[in-house]
């Protein structure tokens, strides 16, 4: 298993103060406890208390270099095994440094003045320190195992985001190539034939061109600002197809300022006139309608002509397969989409719970 040092699992300044600060608290209750320990074992305060001041800080100074030396090794790939090895070589180390100078201090009193097991005083102080040593020992390498945990699943989830965020992009640029190929082919075809509908047509392209171009980077659109963008996209249409397109609108005024993903419109309005076109009426409207209800939006574009295939519609690579795959991820388990027959017109619903998750 890979350990993160304490004094590594956060960011650097928290890290560091909150190693340091549990750190000195820690031993600093070890010692009261200490304290009160040697002076029931030992029956002599004095005694007790030196044994505290030399002792505690030393055990205190020897943990904190081990901390220091496992945080300098971290990341070079040192095997389990040999941190391990090392770990246990420590407290023993240790244990017998501090069962030594505890022993040289016993023998600074005077002899009946401390209350001991005679040939017992080395062999008490070892155990004594190898046991507090060891649930040092324990402690800091649960804790290093829980910060390498907890590392290593938020350098998933931000990898996740960050690949949730990059096909959210691509996504987003699917939209409109092709449109945007489209139209500069009929403005460019009806230069010579029609001057005034190409000049029309450029006019509506730019006006349409400008709203996708200022909200990239500014968050998300009101539906109002989608709305404006889809009766853009509508009189543009209908100059490239001869078609006598008509965006008839039912808006519930509550909706105007509600928030939702890029172009959502567009994707539904697009495929109303794709699939709109495969009528033989010259004009036909197209219907938006929305509305709220309770903390769902549900908003709905219609369209004359039979519906065909409609599963095949919303897979894929179309337009509102790419539609669909947005909304999952703005909305996870809070989206709907829906395609259905109603009589002479098909008709396209998507409702939207709460708020879109941010990109």
């Amino acid at each position: 298993m890979k350990f993160i040092p304490i004094s590594q699992g956060l960011s650097p300044g928290e890290s560091s103060l909150g190693f340091w600060r549990a750190q000195t608290l820690g031993w600093l209750f070890l010692a009261v406890v200490g304290f009160f320990i040697r002076l029931a074992i030992f029956a002599n305060a004095n005694a007790a208390f030196w044994l505290t001041v030399a002792l505690e800080p030393l055990a205190y100074i020897l943990t904190s270099a081990a901390a220091v030396l496992h945080g300098r090794r971290a990341g070079k790939g040192d095997p389990p095994l040999l941190v391990l090895v090392c770990a246990v070589l420590f407290c023993l180390t240790a244990s017998a440094l501090l069962a030594s100078i505890a022993y040289g201090i016993h023998g600074l009193f005077l002899p009946g003045t401390i209350r001991v097991l005679p040939g017992n005083q080395y062999r008490l102080g070892f155990l004594y320190y190898m046991g507090m040593l060891s649930i040092w020992t324990l402690i800091y390498f649960g804790v290093s195992a829980e910060l390498s945990a907890r590392t290593e699943r938020l350098s998933k989830m931000k990898a996740e985001t960050r690949s949730l965020k990059l096909e959210l992009e691509h996504l987003q640029m699917q939209i409109e190539p092709h449109f945007l190929f489209n139209s500069l082919n009929t403005i460019v075809a009806e230069i010579a034939e029609r001057p005034a509908i190409a000049e029309e047509m450029t006019r509506s392209l730019a006006e349409y061109l400008r709203y996708s171009l200022d909200r990239r980077g500014r968050g998300l659109p009101r539906l109002e600002e989608e709305i404006e963008a889809a009766e853009a996209y509508v009189r543009i249409q209908a100059l490239r197809f001869d078609k006598q397109l008509e965006l008839r609108c039912q808006i519930d005024p509550a909706t105007l300022d509600v928030c939702l993903p890029h172009m959502t419109l567009q994707g539904l309005v697009e495929n109303a006139i794709k699939h709109g076109m495969r009528s033989e009426h010259g004009h036909f409207p197209i219907g938006i309608r929305t509305r709220l209800q309770g903390e769902e939006l549900l908003i709905e574009v219609e369209n004359p002509g039979r519906l065909h295939a409609p599963f095949d519609l919303a897979q894929g690579g179309s337009g509102l397969g790419n539609l669909c795959r947005r909304l999952a991820l703005r909305y996870p388990d809070r989206h709907e989409f829906l395609l259905e027959q109603r009589g002479e017109r098909t008709v396209a619903q998507i409702r939207l719970r709460g708020a879109p998750e941010p990109a």
